[in-house]
């Protein structure tokens, strides 16, 4: 009954290793789907014009999901709107995809995305473009009327 390859020290590392090695694979390879949280829906116009360029600490999950595209036009998601208001009474609003804050509204724009949301999270349809040029980066694109408004 004793096996020396066999005992309980060499199973339990045995799975580890096997539960180490399935984490890196779905980690690598894995498509994540987050639902989106914000159930107020920001209404659109089918155009995709409103641009988020995004910052250098965002560009590496654009990236990751511009390969990610099923269509030439893009990687089709929802995007979501998260206001966040700082103790200097500064206000952002952050575009986050999938769980990932893929970048910001830009500043002159807050007040009126803010008035549209009543200071709370809002979700839009949104395109994650990949660069056409080697030198330039991934963006998002929100299917967005101008000016914002609850759908």
């Amino acid at each position: 009954m004793d096996s020396p390859w066999l005992d309980h020290l060499t199973m339990l590392s045995a799975a580890v290793i096997a539960a180490v090695l399935l984490i890196v694979v779905l980690r690598l390879f894995g498509i994540r789907h987050v639902a989106p949280v914000a159930e107020r829906q920001l209404a659109g116009d089918g155009e995709y014009h409103y641009v988020i360029h995004p910052a250098d600490t965002h560009r590496a999950k654009l990236g990751r999901f511009s390969e990610l595209a099923a269509t030439p036009s893009g990687y089709d998601c929802v995007a979501e709107l998260v206001p966040e208001t700082s103790r200097a009474r500064d206000v952002r609003i952050h575009v986050v995809v999938e769980g990932a804050t893929v970048g910001e509204i830009a500043r002159r724009e807050v007040r009126s995305f803010m008035a549209a949301m009543n200071g709370k999270p809002a979700r839009c349809d949104a395109v994650i473009v990949a660069p056409r040029e080697t030198t330039r980066s991934p963006s998002v694109r929100l299917d967005l009327a101008w000016p914002p408004r609850i759908a």
